[in-house]
Parts: C-alpha cells; sequence; structure tokens
C-alpha cells in the first residue's frame, strides 16, 4: 500500500484567524520531527494565497517580515528534506488584507469557481509561481480550499494551462453545502486513482487529469460524541494545536452527533484513532494508495502520537510516499 500522508499548510479562515507560530511552525517542526526519526516524507499542500498577502503587506507591516521569513524558509526546508511541496488555493485571499492588527478575511468569494475563467487563469499562475520560485521544482497536484472544486470545467482551462495534473480533493459520498462553500462528490467511482476529464467526480479512461482521491470513512455519530467529550475532558491532549478557530459550517455539528457521516481519513484530532481501521478497510478492497489528510493548525498531541505509532507499526510493510515520488512529470 502507498500511503499519502498529506497536510493543508494554512492558518484559520474564521474571524479568529490564529497565529503563523501555533497554526504552522510549531505544529509543522512535530511532523518533521516524526519524518526525520522514521525516515518518511510527506505531502505539504500550501495555501500559496496567503504567502502572497504575506510578502504584499510585510512592506507596508514590519511585523510581518518575521511570518513571511519564517514559513518561506520551513517550506524551503520541507522541500531540501525530502517532502513534496505541491499547490492548495483558497482564494478568498484575492479578497482579503491586513489592517495592522490582524487579517480582516473575506470569503465571500470562497471558492475558486466564484471568479471568471481570466481571473482564475491569473490566480492558478501566480499562486503556482509562489511555490515554484520557492522550491525551483515543478508543482503538478492540486488541492482544492475546502474541496470546492466543481464545476471543474470552468478550471479545466487554466490547469491545463498551468500543468497541474493530478487533483487529490474528492472524497468518497463526500457532500456538503452552505452559502460559501459547497461540493458533491456522491456520484464519484469508489477507486484509489482513476482518470477524468471534465469533472473529477466522474471517471474518463481517457481523460488528461489523474485524481487521487483522499481515502473515506464512515463515522457514527458515537464516534463524534466521543471526539467532543474528550476535548472537554483532557483539552491538553485532545485541544488543537493551532489558537484559531474554523470556519463556521452551518449545521454540519447537528449532523455528526445525530447520523453517520461520510468523511475524510485524516490525521485531525481525535480522527487520528482511526489510522488503522481506515487501512486496513482499503486493504480489504485490495486498494494500493492510501490519502490521509491533515492539517499543521488541526493537529494535537493526540493525533501527533497517533501518527507516529500509526507509521512505526506501517513503514516497514507499507510505503509512506508522496505524489512526486509516484508520479514523477
Amino acid at each position: 500500500m502507498n500511503i499519502y500522508i498529506t497536510l493543508d499548510y494554512e492558518i484559520y479562515f474564521g474571524e479568529n484567524h490564529g497565529t503563523v507560530e501555533k497554526c504552522i511552525l510549531y505544529p509543522t517542526s512535530e511532523l518533521i520531527r516524526i519524518a526525520e526519526k522514521h525516515n518518511v516524507r510527506f505531502c505539504f499542500f500550501v495555501d500559496c494565497g496567503f504567502v502572497l498577502k504575506l510578502d504584499e503587506f510585510r512592506k507596508k507591516f514590519p511585523q510581518l517580515e518575521k511570518d513571511y521569513k519564517a514559513i518561506t524558509e520551513q517550506i524551503k526546508y520541507l522541500y531540501d528534506t525530502g517532502h513534496d511541496i505541491q499547490l492548495h488555493i483558497h482564494p478568498h485571499w484575492e479578497d482579503s488584507y491586513y489592517n495592522g492588527e490582524r487579517w480582516i478575511i473575506d470569503v465571500k468569494r470562497y471558492k475558486l469557481v466564484d471568479f471568471n475563467e481570466t481571473e482564475i487563469a491569473d490566480i492558478v499562475y501566480r499562486y503556482k509561481k509562489v511555490l515554484t520560485d520557492l522550491t525551483g521544482k515543478q508543482i503538478f497536484a492540486y488541492r482544492a480550499g475546502g474541496w470546492c472544486l466543481q464545476p471543474f470545467s470552468k478550471l479545466k482551462k487554466a490547469f491545463k494551462q498551468n500543468n497541474i495534473t493530478l487533483d487529490s480533493s474528492v472524497f468518497r459520498n463526500g457532500f456538503y453545502s452552505s452559502k460559501n462553500y459547497n461540493y458533491d462528490f456522491r456520484e464519484a467511482p469508489d477507486k484509489d486513482i482513476y482518470r477524468f476529464e471534465d469533472e473529477p467526480e466522474k471517471e474518463n479512461a481517457n481523460g488528461f487529469f489523474t485524481e487521487l482521491p483522499i481515502s473515506g470513512i464512515r463515522n457514527s455519530p458515537l464516534f463524534f460524541w466521543r471526539l467532543f467529550l474528550l476535548g472537554r475532558k483532557n483539552p491538553y491532549l485532545h485541544k488543537p494545536l493551532g489558537d484559531g478557530k474554523a470556519m463556521a459550517a452551518p449545521g454540519q455539528r447537528k449532523k455528526m452527533l445525530t447520523q453517520y457521516t461520510n468523511c475524510t481519513v485524516s490525521i485531525d484530532g481525535y480522527n487520528a484513532n482511526l489510522l488503522q481501521k481506515a487501512l486496513k478497510k482499503l486493504q480489504k478492497k485490495k486498494f494500493e494508495q492510501m490519502v490521509v489528510i491533515g492539517h499543521p493548525k488541526a493537529l494535537s498531541r493526540y493525533s501527533i502520537q497517533k501518527l507516529e505509532e500509526f507509521v512505526v507499526k506501517n513503514k516497514e510493510i507499507n510505503t509512506f510516499t508522496t505524489f512526486t515520488q509516484q508520479f514523477k512529470v
């Protein structure tokens, strides 16, 4: 089994966005510790819009210079030590700014498809260039912010122009709809890898693009009750390391506490407890790819511990790998 540990490298997007140190730098340093100790490598999808905004506003607000320097140096270190650096786009940064004290984040245009095709082409080009300038490497893989990838037909031209050939945003039976963001993967094939052309949830054997879906798992309400109760009982172990707060997802908590929910296989918080269970289910299906998602900001002391246990248990019998290692272009 090829196992991809993938991290969306970003701050929070709500009113309380948190700090770079606690949402990104420190939890990523813990991931680096695990990787170097056990000689494995992870995949980091970098929120390039934030890097661009730091670069823009550090000229006016010198306090941002420290954040910009720390993030760019950590990205370079990750790349230099063999980790994968790939493209993650949260285009709301186009409408957001720093007011001298905090980031004012406008999520009215949260999805890339909220922009016109000329704007989309410009955003994909500029955001990708951030990474190529930092690493000198070819960027070819993508993860959509908030899983918002549809309708992909509006993004297709820009992706082809910028040689983005692989996506890892879809997860089996994923579905959510709200004012600012939505996705619907209920028609996606139950496969660990496939090709597509116009829409990522519709397989096309002759498609230009490759979809490497995030592995999915179906969780019961009991799992989420346990998650919330543990967070209250032992916040030191289960509280996220990031010091911000997630953007509101109306109705999502009630849904999770009252019905079975289709989720991603994740290392965020208590979700990391399910890694081995998810691996066994994928092996039973005879899948050869396992894609795990995580966010440095949402990691907890517990999840870091469980991730390391998972790596130790599986590194000799499975392959912890990256997109670049498996899909060299």
